[in-house]
């Protein structure tokens, strides 16, 4: 293989490694701002209910932001989730939303 045959390869494999990357970090990216989300969320809740919050609460939202500052988002967004569960509530996501759709909705065939 000739010189310049090899700096093209090294070349190619230099930009898909910096794509998985970049690909990699915005995912990364997505679970922070969505355990902050929930965070908020259940903070807001905890914060303006009249009653104490319910007994486990605490533990999973500290938990929940253990594992998100570790970042196992995954297992943190889960542990958020059944906090606010628990609270009577559930996760929402608003920049997420979107007016129309149906996540649900099955396709007639």
């Amino acid at each position: 293989m000739s010189t310049i045959g090899k700096q093209i390869g090294n070349v190619i494999g230099f930009a898909l490694v910096s794509m998985l990357l970049a690909s990699s970090c915005t995912a990364g990216t997505i679970g922070q701002k969505r355990c902050m989300t929930l965070d908020k969320q259940l903070s807001g809740l905890t914060h303006s209910a009249k009653n104490p919050a319910p007994k486990g609460v605490g533990d999973l939202a500290a938990k929940a932001r253990g594992l998100c500052s570790k970042g196992k988002t995954a297992q943190g967004l889960r542990a958020y989730a059944k906090a606010l569960k628990i609270m009577g509530s559930q996760p929402i996501f608003p920049s997420e939303q979107q007016p129309n759709a149906q996540p649900h909705a099955r396709i007639k065939s």
